[in-house]
């Protein structure tokens, strides 16, 4: 009996501490695409076409110290334009070369929804991982993005439009 108690109480922690450990995910209405573990500071990486300017756009993100959210750290991109930012108070802008680049801008974002598109060619990097969006997500489904402890990913559930 005592080996018992001392196997159930050992699988007990160390299943309360992997449950507990914070995850990137990556969901879509058919289900989950990422779901990556993540700490606060990773680094997580958008890159894509931007669909008027036609020009490639980096978006600098890292996971916030809470270990619930992101944080906008950084923008990359070639062409001034429609939705894309350039006043002062979206941060420090700067240029080298063809790159127009905004640092300082330290925007929350608790949760990103992105869209693969036709021509955007999008990436995202988590770490050092790569995924390219035509090889994760079907053309123009949602993707949904959210930082949690693996827990929660049984509960948190988004109204994925498509």
């Amino acid at each position: 009996m005592i080996v018992i108690g001392v196997i159930v109480c050992l699988i007990c922690t160390v299943g309360g501490y992997m449950i507990r450990q914070t995850y990137l995910f990556g969901e879509t209405k058919d289900g989950f695409i990422i779901r990556q573990r993540v700490n606060a500071g990773t680094p997580v990486t958008l890159a894509y076409h931007h669909s008027v300017q036609k020009t490639m756009v980096y978006e600098y993100l890292e996971v916030n110290r809470l270990e619930d959210g992101f944080i906008l750290k950084s923008t990359k991109y070639q062409s001034l334009g429609a939705g894309l930012p350039f006043t002062p108070e979206s941060g420090t802008l700067r240029r080298e070369g063809e790159w127009f680049i905004i640092d300082d801008i330290n925007k929350p974002y608790p949760t990103l929804s992105i869209r693969n598109g036709v021509t955007n060619e999008g990436h995202i990097t988590i770490g050092d991982t790569d995924y390219a969006l035509s090889d994760v997500v079907p053309l123009g489904k949602e993707l949904y993005l959210y930082v949690a402890p693996l827990y929660k990913s049984f509960y948190l559930k988004k109204e994925i439009r498509s």
